[in-house]
């Protein structure tokens, strides 16, 4: 099979090349990847050196993927060969302790590199990234981090509900749930932050505050349901949410959004997020940021003590993937989840580096691989 494999240290650092899979694992499944998400901390990988991070290499990328079963191991129960899939880099294994208490976003059996999958032609082994690797014709994934689904939707818009549309609408809805009539404030509208915004929309805030340096993206915020937009260049953000918010009364309980999502994949941004939820409001953080191995954040004691905000971190949604890749599927079939609109730019394999550089750049919202295009 044909994959793109990052080898560090080479120029360019993504090359597609024929390699060799290895034989299954048991629970391991061959999957024929018909579309895989391309997330702007795809390239932030590159800046890294896999062997200081304690990961081998050389690896394939990409975490995000719908595709077809085209092989099973021993002792896999839960899909069959045929079935349609959507992968995650979030497993579900049904036993650990977070899965066993309702939070299998936090899975245990979560891990940043896979083993060896496969190997190039001079015996060099080769690993997915996330035990995923969809930046390849054929992905060898363990079966807990499969779901079967039975759609007509097309696999590039499945690979979405993988990341990020699964991350945004689930921080909306399961996170941190929003009540009707609610004012909320996204910081940062990529394709995390859009989606953040539509799951307000379907949560039916009364307004939707998107903040975006970039005017491309603040049009797009309007387009998937912000009722107002605020450029951080222009104005402070932070005063701008409060002078938009009602006010609560008294000396901590004033204005503010009831409700925070920030995904600018910057430190100071998640300061200023937590300063513009309201008394009692909720804050929810997801970036990965650039600085992503020394960013640090400060609050402000006194507030961060009294003034009874809930501060979630966001790991995929907390979705249960099994329970709510199914629910996402009917928002979008029922016209209620816009994942069309999100896609706006598809590449072949040959150009996975352009799409994670224009990820990177911001450039595009939807970077879609599509391997065998």
């Amino acid at each position: 099979m044909k994959a793109a494999v990052w080898q560090f240290g080479r120029e360019p650092a993504i090359t597609v090349e024929e390699v060799a899979l290895l034989p299954l694992r048991p629970r391991d499944v061959v999957v024929r990847v018909d579309a895989s998400n391309v997330s702007i901390s795809d390239h932030l990988l590159l800046a890294f050196d896999p062997g200081q991070l304690g990961w081998p290499a050389p690896q394939v990328l990409g975490h995000a993927a719908a595709g077809t079963v085209e092989g099973v191991g021993d002792d896999v129960r839960r899909v069959k060969v045929g079935d349609r899939v959507i992968i995650t880099s979030t497993p579900n294994c049904g036993e650990c302790y977070f899965c066993l208490h309702g939070r299998p976003d936090q899975c245990a059996a979560m891990v940043f590199v896979g083993p060896a999958h496969a190997a190039l032609p001079d015996g060099t082994l080769i690993y997915p990234n996330a035990s995923v690797g969809s930046f390849a014709e054929l992905a060898v994934v363990p079966e807990i981090q499969l779901t079967s689904v039975k759609t007509d939707l097309p696999a590039d818009q499945l690979s979405l509900l993988a990341n990020p549309v699964g991350t945004g609408v689930g921080a909306a809805l399961r996170t941190a749930p929003i009540a009707s009539g609610s004012t909320v404030a996204v910081m940062g509208c990529g394709p995390v932050g859009l989606s953040y915004i539509q799951g307000a929309r379907i949560a039916d805030a009364a307004k939707i505050i998107a903040i975006d340096p970039l005017p491309a993206r603040r049009a797009l915020a309007m387009k998937f349901g912000a009722t107002h937009t605020v450029d951080p260049t222009e104005e402070d953000p932070v005063e701008a949410v409060l002078n938009m918010s009602t006010d609560a009364g008294g000396l901590l309980q004033g204005r503010g959004a009831d409700y925070v999502f920030e995904s600018a994949a910057d430190s100071l941004a998640i300061q200023q997020a937590w300063a513009m939820t309201r008394a009692t409001g909720h804050v929810t953080l997801c970036s990965v940021c650039l600085d992503m191995t020394t960013a640090q954040v400060t609050f402000p004691a006194l507030p961060f003590a009294l003034a009874g905000k809930t501060v979630h971190s966001c790991q995929y949604g907390s979705l249960d993937q099994r329970r709510d890749l199914p629910w996402l599927i009917g928002l979008a079939e029922r016209g209620k989840l816009d994942l069309e609109a999100m896609i706006d730019r598809r590449y072949p394999l040959s150009g996975t580096l352009d799409a994670m550089l224009d990820a990177s750049t911001r450039s595009v919202i939807g970077p879609t691989l599509l391997p065998f295009a």
